[in-house]
């Protein structure tokens, strides 16, 4: 059996040097005391300031990325790039990097058309409804 007592002092002790870093260190620090946290509430507690600090080091990494800092070349990052990287859309990877800022391409190249779906309008235009049902 493990010494609960042990585990939850090393877990206290690497929230306290968390709380002390910045970026991937408080990322890397805290997503340890998260696995060790025996109680799980407080490994839940953990793994929300993992995801809160991780969202935040990456918002940071944005600006030395579209600067291209340590970049082959010192090219700058592109927002499509930094969303593939980070596995989302330009769209969303703009609007969190400009904190809601208007966005600088049409909707229709954003996937946004009048908030219809492709299978909508094709219902529309064949007369059914989504159940394929025909309307009258």
């Amino acid at each position: 059996m493990y010494d609960v007592d042990m585990f939850a002092d090393e877990v206290e002790q690497l929230a306290q040097q968390a709380d002390q870093a910045e970026g991937a260190e408080r990322v890397e620090l805290l997503a340890r005391a998260a696995n060790l946290a025996i109680d799980p509430l407080r490994r839940i507690e953990l793994l929300m300031l993992v995801t809160n600090a991780a969202g935040r080091a990456a918002h940071q990494a944005v600006t030395p990325a579209r600067q291209g800092e340590n970049r082959a070349g010192n090219l700058p990052a592109t927002y499509e790039q930094i969303g593939a990287a980070a596995g989302l859309s330009r769209d969303v990877v703009y609007r969190q990097h400009t904190h809601g800022a208007a966005l600088s391409w049409p909707a229709a190249r954003r996937g946004v058309h009048n908030g219809r779906t492709s299978s909508c309008r094709e219902a529309a235009a064949e007369g059914t409804d989504m159940r394929g049902e025909t309307v009258t």
